[in-house]
């Protein structure tokens, strides 16, 4: 599958790969590069890969809520939350950002990966709810990220820098409807838009026109995931998934203790008081190497999880990682990573890395 934007990603010059089926940029000029480029000025992504789907009805409020760790029953219309989907067993089904624009019309955002499996998942818990579930997998998504996005996005949509974060609004741009969101994969300011794919290449020619006063680069996939990764966020397939529990990951925050009932929330409260639950911790590499997805972590000639997430960082010029661990782990404790059959030393630190 191609987004709107293929071609134009071709004549930029870009590397493309499949990703879950679909042929997106990995980057352009070098993923370093663009990394930095987000974290000092301001850079452009293509996520159109990811699907848009509406929920609306009398019952769309109450039903988000009961699929949804996170609070979404009672938020203020025009705001965005992040969430976790769960199983009826509490583990991961997907995580997403519901957007409300009022208690009968909202719109979520789901994973590449997860978007006909996310599709099904609300069909068949809706059905005793007055809802109405419509995809829009025709729509594009773009985002606007870097500490020169805002003033970048308010030449286009004047005042929009003063939207508060998680908070959203229905625009229109040459007669046409475009949602502007002050969200982000990244940890730097910015926003994301949503539109009609044929609104799309237009709003990026226009934004790397406008952007190159501001130092604008076009973006790909590789610098997504490191930038991701130094703010300690979840990557579905990785931090999350259908092996993990909720509680067990970065995002268990989005879990609110308070919640009557959510789908999974038995099984999460089991889980507590079983003590059996694992962690996530992030761990930079003290020793030279990268870790890996997979690859194995130590304590006391002892096997205690696996790496999530592992990459060198741009930002911070050292190897960083996400790990899950059986034990429990504080900030400062050594660890092992067993990289190609040699063990290389590690600690614990605090999230997020940058």
């Amino acid at each position: 599958m191609k987004t709107c934007l293929y071609q134009r990603h071709v004549n930029l010059g870009a590397k493309m790969v499949d990703f879950f089926g679909w042929e997106m940029p990995l980057h352009y000029k070098g993923i370093i590069q663009e990394h930095l480029t987000v974290r000092q000025s301001v850079g452009l992504f293509d996520v159109s890969h990811m699907a848009r789907i509406l929920v609306e009805g009398s019952e769309a409020e109450p039903f988000l809520d009961y699929l949804c760790t996170n609070q979404i029953e009672g938020k203020k219309d025009l705001t965005a939350t992040y969430t976790v989907w769960c199983s009826e067993l509490g583990t991961c089904v997907d995580d997403v950002i519901v957007y409300k624009k009022d208690q009968e019309h909202f719109f979520v955002i789901v994973n590449a990966s997860n978007r006909e499996k996310d599709l099904e998942h609300l069909k068949a818990q809706s059905q005793n709810f007055h809802v109405q579930i419509t995809p829009l997998f025709d729509d594009g998504i773009l985002a606007l990220q870097g500490p020169k996005a805002l003033s970048l996005i308010d030449r286009l949509f004047p005042k929009m820098s003063s939207l508060p974060f998680m908070r959203f609004l229905n625009l229109s741009y040459q007669g046409q409807e475009v949602v502007i969101s002050r969200t982000g994969y990244t940890g730097e300011e910015g926003v994301e838009m949503y539109a009609s794919s044929g609104l799309i290449p237009t709003l990026w020619d226009r934004l790397l026109e406008e952007g190159m006063d501001q130092g604008i680069q076009p973006i790909g996939l590789g610098a997504r995931d490191t930038l991701r990764l130094e703010k300690g966020y979840a990557l579905y397939g990785h931090e999350l998934s259908e092996e993990i529990y909720a509680s067990e990951t970065v995002s268990a925050w989005t879990i609110k203790k308070d919640k009557k009932k959510f789908i999974g929330s038995g099984s999460l409260d089991a889980l507590e008081k079983s003590l059996k639950k694992r962690g996530e911790y992030g761990i930079i590499l003290i020793d030279k190497g990268v870790a890996r997805e997979g690859y194995r972590v130590m304590k006391n000639g002892e096997c205690i999880g696996r790496v999530t997430s592992g990459t060198f960082s741009p930002s911070l010029n050292q190897s960083i990682a996400l790990v899950l661990s059986d034990k429990v782990l504080n900030v400062g404790d050594e660890v092992d990573v067993e990289i190609r059959q040699q063990c290389v030393k590690a600690k614990v630190v605090n999230l997020p890395f940058y």
